[in-house]
């Protein structure tokens, strides 16, 4: 079964070829209009640099905009119909946006050639891109009816809306990649820690399970001596766990063992907020009593949640449990606003010295 990523991804590729077809064919006209050329003259064109410019920068921009308007999110529930409102909707915008940004300075006889112009780049673009929308939906279409594709396991993707989830992932990556900076020195000096405190790696990696139930691996600084615990029996940490370095101890005290998942988020594994990932094993023993965790999953996880700041760390499935209700409650009131405050609450608890 070909999976919901692999189809957005789809939806990506005709997009950007449609987008660079549609400025080619747009690029000759205009250009050859401007200068009045045919036949051999076209050279003149064909070794324009800024015809290979915009190739390589007109279609990404045209895919930063879908994106923003949310294109790529649900692709099992597009049809004919609504790629056509869609696709119309964007290429308006798009068209306006490209008409003051590269058409407005051309050299022209007249006005008239601008309406030409925009009328011109409109219908290439939205004509190319419409027929390869549809051609991807009606062969996704053909799939759901052949019970190749199960939508329910994606009935209740992406709480946020399209516009906020676009700009959630570049909070995350712009976040990430300044902390990481900021941190440098810190991380550095920890990372010499870990080594002079005990034998053993630096950085301990483990599997958790993410968006879609997807299994990925997370990155911690290693807070515990080397092999403490068994992959046959995983095992939560206590207060009084014996099996963590003291400085491993004053790591989780400032939460400062968890910044190696700012890769993670970087990677687009997790989001600064969000359910904290668990263990295969832990969610299995939370399902049997608690299966309403199963939407949990249908997130993004986070670096830090409403759970981690309002509850604190859970040392048993049944203390997930009570947790759970808090990251039940931020997915129904999911919001940009909501990832703030979750954010400077999870400042003061670090600051404060109250992580585990």
């Amino acid at each position: 079964m070909i999976s919901k990523k692999t189809h957005a991804s789809m939806y990506v590729v005709v997009d950007f070829f449609s987008a660079a077809l549609a400025w080619m064919f747009f690029f000759i006209y205009r250009k050859s209009h401007e200068l009045g050329i045919s036949g051999a003259g076209f050279e003149m064109v064909w070794n324009d640099v800024r015809l290979y410019q915009g190739l390589a920068l007109i279609p990404l921009a045209w895919l930063l905009l879908y994106s923003m308007y949310g294109y790529y999110r649900k692709p099992f529930s597009k049809t004919i119909s609504s790629d056509i409102l869609e696709t119309l909707k964007h290429s308006i915008s798009g068209v306006i946006v490209l008409f003051f940004i590269v058409i407005l300075d051309d050299h022209v006889m007249n006005y008239a050639m601008y309406y030409d112009y925009v009328f011109i780049l409109f219908a290439l673009h939205f004509g190319l891109t419409l027929f390869g929308r549809i051609w991807h939906t009606h062969h996704i279409r053909k799939a759901i009816r052949n019970k190749q594709i199960d939508v329910q396991l994606y009935a209740d993707d992406d709480p946020l809306p399209a516009w906020q989830n676009f700009l959630k992932r570049i909070i995350d990556i712009v976040l990430s990649l300044f902390l990481g900076i900021l941190l440098s020195p810190l991380i550095l000096l920890v990372i010499w820690k870990v080594k002079r405190s005990s034998e053993g790696s630096v950085f301990y990696v483990q599997e958790r399970v993410g968006l879609n139930e997807k299994p990925f691996w997370i990155y911690k600084f290693r807070s515990m001596y080397e092999h403490a615990e068994s992959d046959e029996q995983p095992l939560l940490s206590s207060d009084s766990d014996e099996r963590v370095t003291p400085f491993g101890r004053f790591m989780r005290k400032y939460r400062i063992d968890e910044l190696p998942q700012l890769w993670n988020v970087l990677k687009g594994n997790m989001s600064l907020v969000g359910p904290r990932p668990e263990r295969q094993y832990y969610i299995e023993k939370i399902v049997e009593t608690a299966p309403e965790y199963k939407r949990l999953l249908r997130v993004k996880p986070g670096l830090t949640s409403l759970g981690e700041v309002k509850y604190g760390y859970a040392s048993s499935v049944p203390q997930m449990i009570e947790r759970m209700a808090f990251d039940l409650e931020y997915i129904e009131n999911m919001s940009l606003l909501s990832d703030l405050k979750i954010l400077l609450h999870t400042i003061v608890v670090v600051l404060s010295g109250e992580g585990k």
